[in-house]
This record gives C-alpha cells, sequence and structure tokens, in this order.
C-alpha cells in the first residue's frame, strides 16, 4: 500500500468511527471494525493504561473498543496527525466525549501505531507518551 493510500485508509477509519451514530447497544459505534480490521488483529493497550492488556483477534478488539463505547457513548477519536513508514503509520489521536453516567467530559492525546497488511488493520499499539509512540514507529521528531 502506498504511503498516500495508507494515510487516506487510517483516516477514513478513524471517521467511519466517528461517523457511526451512538445507540443503546453501541452496535454502530462497533460495525466499523470488521471492515478495517483484520481476524488476527492484536490491539496492545499502553502499560500505564487502567486496563492495559493485550487483546488478540477481531472479537478481541471489538470488546475494547465496546468498553470505550460504553464508557463514553459520545466518544470521537481524532487522528490530529499521521505519519506513515512502509506498512505502519503514527497517529496522534485525540480522545473526546463524556462519561456515560457521570457526564464528565475527557480529553486525552496518546498515539496510536498502526500495522496494516493486505487492507486491513493488523495490529494497533497505543503509548501514551509521543516520543516512545514514534520511537515504536521507526520514527523521530
Amino acid at each position: 500500500m502506498s504511503q498516500e493510500k495508507l494515510d487516506d485508509f487510517i483516516r477514513s477509519a478513524y471517521a467511519r468511527f466517528n461517523e457511526a451514530e451512538p445507540d443503546p447497544s453501541g452496535e454502530h459505534k462497533l460495525a466499523w471494525v470488521l471492515d478495517f480490521y483484520d481476524r488476527d488483529a492484536v490491539y496492545v493497550n499502553d502499560a500505564r493504561d487502567p486496563d492495559a492488556g493485550i487483546h488478540r483477534g477481531i472479537e478481541a478488539v471489538r470488546q475494547q473498543v465496546g468498553r470505550w463505547v460504553e464508557a463514553y457513548p459520545d466518544l470521537q477519536v481524532e487522528p490530529l496527525e499521521i505519519q506513515t513508514s512502509g506498512d505502519q503509520a503514527f497517529v496522534w489521536v485525540r480522545f473526546s466525549g463524556h462519561g456515560a453516567e457521570s457526564g464528565v467530559p475527557i480529553d486525552m492525546e496518546l498515539a496510536h501505531i498502526v500495522t496494516v497488511k493486505g487492507g486491513k488493520v493488523l495490529r494497533v499499539e497505543e503509548y501514551s507518551d509521543r516520543a516512545d509512540g514514534l520511537k515504536a514507529a521507526g520514527l523521530s521528531e
């Protein structure tokens, strides 16, 4: 996949998530996972995340995303910056929304290192520290 196509693919994945209308079941926010993720995908939370872990397989990824949507039904994940290298992309993203029960806003930024193979997301790794994310992607400031 060319760097331009990879950039477009990444942007379209985040846009699809953000455009989905929330519903009580959260299914609209989760349907995009099946379109963009490989069935053997792996999602790795940042080690500092309270729910740190490695989620293997598309169903585990759907469950992880489902936990976000359940906690923040109006969650938006906006790519602020994308740098691509080979089949990988460093994506600096902003998470924003409101707690389902508390209404308390969330506004945080972190890195997603996204690996794409065969037109599907194969792996996503989170890094709360920008420099760590860039290093993991083989990039620098």
